[in-house]
């Protein structure tokens, strides 16, 4: 659970403050990124500590690299960008006593998603920013991030065609970028507004290398004649009804000797979230329907917390996967 905004006394707060900075001394872009949060939220600082500390050196680089792009983002609006993320806090707390209280999320279909939340321009924009934020903060998200830095992207030895579907900021996609193996890039999102931020944050980003953005619904969309070796769709199979049917859509654009990465959340209400996945064995069951086979996954809960607690406590957690393809059944 995220922490409730009672006061903390000061003196706590300060001396939680200052371990936390002993902890972030070599690494000046997280530390930039936590001093806004902090100026906005001081009551932050214990949470805070406890999701640095539990990470190790890569898990501290991969949130360096997040931090540094992140900053690049924001450029210069730091503290809007907190304010939203003590905002968007507030609104997953909302989501999370629901959850915990009725065992569901409070939303079931993309429709309702579509009026309570993505048809709110202004709500979407400061959910957006808090999200940003939530890459350098989150020890799950650092931890997903840092799977796909080191034992996907990085395993790509031999040059290859990339495709993202929901590229969102465009970290992982500027990532990919920077890869010498990289060959093409495409990302797809199913809103023209996505498409546009995510073009604006590349640019933003010093992305040089050409990204072929498209507006379309994977659940709805004709497929292209071409296929990809590195398939990613991260945080994306939760807002949709129907997940295995977009994971059987891209096991049908993937090469045979490709990898797909997917990183879906387990009991993680947010107020987009619609499709429930309560164990690690529903995120294998539903990669392996859609024709792929795991070849390995890493979960990563809330603040480090031990995974069998998280799970019985339905704590969030966010699950990395890495598959390949499956032989078609005859």
């Amino acid at each position: 659970m995220l922490p409730s905004v009672a006061e903390i006394p000061a003196d706590s707060r300060r001396q939680k403050a200052a371990a936390l900075f002993d902890l972030l001394a070599n690494v000046p872009n997280s530390i930039a990124v936590v001093e806004k949060v902090l100026e906005i939220w001081p009551e932050h600082a214990a949470y805070l500590f406890t999701n640095f500390q539990a990470r190790s050196p890569a898990m501290m680089a991969a949130a360096e690299a997040a931090a540094t792009a992140a900053r690049r983002l924001m450029n210069g609006r730091e503290i809007s960008y907190a304010a939203d993320y003590r905002w968007t806090c507030d609104r997953l707390r909302e989501e999370e006593l629901h959850f915990h209280r009725n065992g569901r999320y409070r939303l079931s279909s993309y429709a309702a998603a579509e009026t309570e939340v993505y048809s709110d321009a202004q709500y979407m924009a400061r959910y957006i920013n808090g999200l940003l934020l939530t890459q350098v903060l989150w020890f799950n998200h650092v931890g997903t991030l840092e799977m796909f830095l080191s034992r996907f992207l990085a395993a790509a030895e031999e040059p290859f065609d990339y495709l993202e579907i929901g590229p969102g900021h465009g970290l992982m996609v500027y990532f990919v970028a920077c890869a010498a193996a990289c060959r093409s890039i495409e990302a797809w999102d199913v809103s023209e507004v996505s498409i546009s931020e995510t073009r604006a944050a590349l640019r933003q980003l010093g992305v040089a290398k050409p990204v072929v953005l498209t507006a379309v619904d994977i659940l709805k969309a004709e497929l292209p004649d071409r296929a990809y070796d590195r398939i990613v769709i991260s945080e994306v199979l939760e807002h949709l009804e129907r997940p295995e049917d977009a994971l059987r859509k891209l096991r049908r654009v993937i090469r045979p000797n490709g990898r797909l990465f997917v990183n879906v959340p387990i009991n993680s209400p947010s107020p987009d979230h619609i499709y429930l996945l309560s164990n690690p064995q529903d995120v294998g069951e539903l990669v392996e329907r859609a024709g792929f086979s795991v070849e390995s996954m890493e979960l990563f809960a809330t603040q480090g917390k031990p995974i069998e607690k998280a799970l019985k406590n339905k704590i969030s957690i966010s699950a990395g996967v890495i598959a390949r393809v499956a032989p078609l059944k005859s």
